[in-house]
């Protein structure tokens, strides 16, 4: 049986949030103006329009300087088969969607979630008219994880876009990219206990980075693995949901660093250099 962790107004102390921000408003007459966004992102086919307008330059998630994903590297990674990334997200469609909760699918993504103890995991992104759902697909077997999440869209009230860092004290070496967080916390943090514990399952946010192919030369246009497209997507779903579900209330888009609270972890270090979060062929050994 598949289990989903479904989050909703849980709550816990103040986040302190020092960068600037918009705001997002649900207009209940329904007004809506065109979004534009600085920088040469171009709106999605199936975007809705929206009652915000984005004018930084500052909204997008860096990628890494210098590094470069070559041809034979990128087909260690067995989701960049031909076909396999559509087949899982048509299983996700049967097994994880439904209809009556989550309306239709809006956008798929396959992105890096990094978890609040910086592990980077390869994940399957659906965002739908209600609902954003995380699902591990094991891209070996070509089976669903028995867990996935769902967010309720109409729960969000912060988005972040920015650099992904560490705090001042932490001996982690810099990520050197950008980022997309979205939080349901209502202005409060997790417990000592929440955050400290790795199997800990009520984080009220999510992060997300690009998916390692990107840095592939054939692929850095490559919407499916752009957290930048996901980041545009989300907005906008997340705006015309406010419209139907909470008008009135506001949604607010922060631009600025994204803290990953990790101060000496030799375990996410060893982790993330191994890829152990994304399913590779590693000479002969799969998984």
């Amino acid at each position: 049986m598949m289990e989903a962790d479904l989050h909703d107004d849980r709550s816990s102390q103040a986040l302190d949030f020092k960068e600037g921000s918009l705001q997002i408003q649900a207009d209940a007459a329904g007004d809506v103006t065109d979004v534009r966004f600085a920088g040469g992102v171009t709106n999605r086919p199936t975007s809705v329009a929206t009652a915000i307008t984005m004018e930084s330059t500052g909204n997008c998630a860096n990628m890494k300087p210098n590094k470069q994903v070559t041809d034979i590297e990128a087909k260690t990674y067995f989701s960049y088969r031909p076909g396999v990334f559509e087949n899982a997200v048509e299983l996700c469609k049967q097994e994880v969607l439904k209809p009556d909760l989550d309306g239709q699918i809006r956008g798929a993504w396959l992105l890096t979630e990094i978890d609040h103890w910086d592990i980077d995991h390869e994940r399957v992104v659906l965002i739908t008219d209600n609902s954003l759902l995380v699902i591990k697909y094991d891209f070996v077997t070509l089976k669903l994880n028995t867990k996935y999440k769902r967010i309720m869209l109409h729960l969000l009230d912060t988005v972040q876009i920015g650099d992904i860092t560490y705090p001042e004290k932490s001996v982690m070496p810099p990520r050197c990219h950008g980022g997309v967080r979205a939080l349901w916390n209502k202005g409060y943090e997790p417990s000592f206990g929440q955050r400290w514990n790795p199997w800990c399952t009520d984080i009220p946010w999510i992060t997300f980075t690009h998916h390692p192919l990107l840095y592939n030369a054939k692929e850095q246009e490559t919407i499916t693995f752009n957290v930048n497209d996901f980041f545009e997507s989300l907005v906008q779903a997340i705006n015309t949901c406010f419209k139907r579900k909470s008008p009135g209330q506001l949604v607010r888009v922060h631009q600025g660093n994204i803290i990953i609270y990790s101060y000496a972890s030799v375990t996410s270090l060893v982790f993330n250099q191994s890829h152990l979060g994304f399913a590779r062929d590693r000479n002969g050994i799969s998984y």
